[in-house]
């Protein structure tokens, strides 16, 4: 099964569902169409983006304390690897490339540009959202067949 790191941007701007790539792809996550590798890092980074007063204004505090619990509990958690330092723009971005290589990722699926830059990263493939969901829907149209 393929291993994905969801990066920041998408775990929020992927909830609540608005039919938005990153919704699709956490629908499909929950589907079981992908093992979601998650840190602690990413979980209260995201934690402290749906804190912000746009989002607090827009959403139920429930939904992201909901969407953080599920996270925690179906999402694979591994400390970030301490060795990758300067590879993207900031140290931030760095923490999520190191989630991905100590979860063995095979995607990291991100908005940012500093990051899909990269292209890929330690053999962990950098993608954006509609760029992995292609690559989702072309495994299930094979598996169809």
């Amino acid at each position: 099964m393929r291993r994905v790191v969801l990066d920041i941007n998408v775990i929020v701007s992927g909830t609540p569902d608005r039919g938005t790539p990153p919704s699709q792809i956490i629908s499909r996550w929950q589907q079981g169409h992908f093992a979601l590798v998650v840190s602690e890092h990413i979980l209260s980074r995201a934690e402290g983006v749906w804190n912000r007063p746009y989002f607090a204004d827009r959403l139920n505090p429930d939904v992201p304390q909901r969407i953080l619990s599920t996270l925690r509990s179906r999402g694979e958690s591994f400390t970030p690897v301490d060795d990758v330092h300067g590879i993207a723009d900031d140290e931030e971005d760095d923490l999520v490339l190191a989630t991905a290589v100590a979860g063995s990722a095979d995607y990291l699926v991100t908005g940012d540009k500093g990051l899909l830059t990269l292209g890929s990263f330690r053999g962990v493939r950098i993608v954006t959202p509609r760029a992995f969901l292609d690559i989702l829907e072309a495994t299930d149209t094979a598996d169809e067949k």
